[in-house]
């Protein structure tokens, strides 16, 4: 539905009908090269700009690191690649022409469209390591995403009425899934940050609705833990990247 909220910034609702307007606006912005880089640290903003790229046709670049010499293969596979920035962004030393995130959008107008992606549309390229020589970029179907994240959901529980939180970057494959495309296949609302520190995250999680979810790591769980002795509360949790101790898990 149009009013329905996509994502949560802070502790403001972003509607439907605001996310669409916002893609359809960026999309047309887009520099002329068919290949992204999507480095905006805001989680809104990377799926705006995700989702611009999808409707346009685009292609994400996921690289396991942003280092000079990984940069440098990636435009030895996609000389025309480009970089999305936000205000938050760290370049790093990501040498690329750049695009950045316009910080202001106009109000939507009429009500756009759901739309339609073709199930075999190319929407990102995963890259191994380089560890072993050249990185070698795995191509990701639009249909085959859709049908993993779908699943999670439907194993998870997760509905229109959850909030999803997530400490893990959108730029990673875990990231992309549980935060991003799940949301948007599930109806749930994303929120926008990235918090690390454990007071970060504790606030984040009350200034959203219940059901919350949060999707971390054991790393950040262990921090959290060992940090904060008074939680909000969670009512659901995802960590993946490493198996969580015994003594963590309960």
């Amino acid at each position: 539905r149009p009013d329905a909220v996509v994502a949560w910034r802070g502790s403001t609702p972003v509607s439907v009908r605001q996310f669409l307007g916002e893609v359809a606006h960026v999309a047309i912005q887009l520099p002329p090269g068919r290949h992204v880089l999507n480095l905006c640290s805001d989680r809104y903003r990377f799926t705006v700009a995700l989702a611009a790229c999808i409707v346009s046709g685009r292609i994400s670049l996921l690289p396991s690191t942003h280092t000079p010499e990984m940069v440098r293969q990636m435009q030895r596979i996609a000389p025309d690649v480009f970089c999305v920035v936000d205000q938050g962004a760290d370049r790093g030393s990501v040498d690329l022409p750049t695009f950045r995130y316009p910080e202001s959008v106009p109000p939507p107008g009429a009500d756009h469209a759901i739309p339609a992606i073709d199930r075999e549309q190319v929407i990102a390229l995963v890259f191994t390591s380089g560890s072993t020589g050249v990185p070698m970029p795995h191509a990701k179907r639009w249909g085959s995403l859709v049908r993993n994240v779908q699943a999670e959901a439907q194993r998870l529980g997760i509905g229109a009425d959850h909030a999803i939180l997530g400490t893990v970057p959108p730029q990673h494959m875990y990231g992309l899934e549980s935060t991003v495309l799940m949301p948007l296949q599930s109806g749930a609302a994303l929120h926008a940050g990235r918090p690390f520190y454990p007071a970060d995250i504790c606030a984040d999680l009350a200034s959203l609705p219940r059901p919350r979810v949060l999707v971390t790591t054991p790393y950040h769980l262990r921090a959290l833990l060992a940090d904060q002795a008074t939680l909000p509360a969670v009512d659901q949790l995802v960590s993946a990247t490493a198996p969580p101790s015994p003594a963590l898990a309960n």
